[in-house]
């Protein structure tokens, strides 16, 4: 059954000899037929009596359906003079040629001729999809993008349940507040990448942290002659230890999965290499949010576990919990903004390294900022108060350069140029 089957349509004739519209008949019309009106028995479907209505001429008007449907799926109808002596009037405006009509519109046959209204009402047939919405071949559910968040989010829910009273339950939470930041995120760019190409290089980023890497981190600290001043510490030793440590050697390392990517695709032929690899900073930002989310997470785990060996499985869930939303405006912020870089120097291979440079330090100065106020947060030099405003102002610093870059990779993306080219045109984004 289509889409105009399921609405009844039909004239209603207003005779003019009555005062109200009680008096009244009713003509049905369906999409497959046009319908004339007029006073010739031979050619008109809706015949009218030529000593009653002299004004109407022998084929006096035409009602038919349009191709297309309205978004509710009722038919749309069209009128059209046919080239009457003494015209035909909607909604008391003289007919010119052809219009579209709209439900309860009132159609005059002449000056002085028969009035109907134009009616339209759903049809009491039920289909069996209208019963079972979820058999219907027109609803792509994959496609939406709604199906299979909900489908994460209960088996996530139910994994939790399972394991309330263990510790296992931290990190199925841990697991799902990052899975879905970087939805937030991968919606936001309005571009696909495989599933599995995330998680792999999520894995990439956190499986190493497992292994020790925040202790290769410290042979940074060891190398640096700021190392020769620990007995007099200060600002400037701080600072320059966590721009090596935590912004220059993190950022490196979270960027070096989305680098190998941009290698490995190349090495591809079409359209694995085009849906895989790097080419617009779309494709940058996807792979090191990507890589981030995987890094955040395990650096988070790390910090609860320790607060809930010590202080138990509930001061462990109310430091999880800020830590894994708050990456989306730290780890995840930083390598993001990187990864827009990234991308836009597979895009501009003439500038490759500078762009590539700038974002590097400037995703680094981002992340030392952060670090710096976190270690004098733990060194007890700094205010709590004081210190929690500066680690807000700063993540909303990153989070906005994030944003920033996200909306101006679409505008670069050849794929939000298409759309906005062709704004009614279909896509198969998801």
């Amino acid at each position: 059954m289509t889409g105009q089957h399921r609405y009844k349509s039909f004239l209603t004739q207003i005779h003019p000899s009555t005062a109200s519209d009680s008096e009244q008949v009713q003509y049905p019309i369906f999409p497959e037929k046009p319908i004339v009106i007029g006073r010739d028995y031979n050619r008109c479907d809706i015949v009218l009596d030529s000593t009653q209505y002299p004004d109407v001429s022998r084929e006096h008007v035409k009602i038919s359906a349009l191709s297309s449907q309205s978004p509710s799926g009722m038919p749309v109808w069209e009128i059209c003079d046919l080239g009457s002596r003494n015209g035909t009037y909607v909604n008391n405006q003289r007919l010119q040629g052809s219009q579209i009509l709209q439900v309860h519109d009132r159609i005059k046959i002449g000056g002085n001729g028969p009035e109907f209204i134009l009616e339209c009402q759903a049809a009491s047939f039920i289909s069996l999809t209208d019963l079972f919405p979820v058999v219907s071949r027109k609803l792509d559910l994959h496609q939406s993008g709604l199906l299979i968040p909900g489908i994460i989010t209960v088996i996530f829910v139910v994994a939790m349940l399972a394991t309330r009273d263990s510790n296992y339950f931290l990190y199925i939470l841990a697991a799902y507040l990052a899975v879905a930041s970087h939805y937030v995120i991968h919606k936001l760019c309005h571009k696909h990448k495989p599933w599995w190409l995330l998680v792999s290089v999520g894995l990439a980023t956190s499986l190493p942290l497992l292994n020790g890497f925040h202790e290769f981190t410290h042979i940074f600290s060891d190398l640096l002659p700021v190392s020769l001043l620990k007995e007099h510490e200060n600002i400037f030793t701080i600072i320059s230890k966590e721009f090596f440590k935590a912004g220059l050697l993190e950022e490196l390392f979270k960027i070096l999965p989305v680098l190998l990517v941009y290698l490995l695709a190349r090495l591809l032929s079409s359209p694995k290499r085009e849906l895989i690899g790097v080419w617009e900073p779309i494709d940058g930002i996807l792979l090191a949010t990507a890589s981030a989310t995987g890094f955040a997470l395990v650096e988070s785990l790390m910090s609860v576990n320790e607060v809930t060996q010590s202080k138990g499985n509930f001061a462990g869930l109310t430091l999880l919990i800020p830590l894994i939303l708050g990456d989306i405006s730290g780890q995840v912020a930083y390598s993001g903004y990187f990864g827009y870089f990234i991308g836009l120097s597979a895009m501009k291979p003439s500038k490759g390294w500078q762009l590539a440079g700038i974002g590097y330090l400037t995703s680094a100065v981002l992340h030392t900022l952060g670090a710096v106020v976190s270690e004098l947060q733990k060194e007890q030099k700094l205010d709590f108060l004081i210190g929690n405003l500066l680690l807000a102002l700063i993540g909303c610093l990153a989070y906005a350069c994030l944003i920033a870059a996200i909306l101006k990779a679409r505008h670069f993306s050849p794929i939000h140029s298409h759309k906005s080219a062709n704004p009614h045109g279909s896509s198969n984004l998801h």
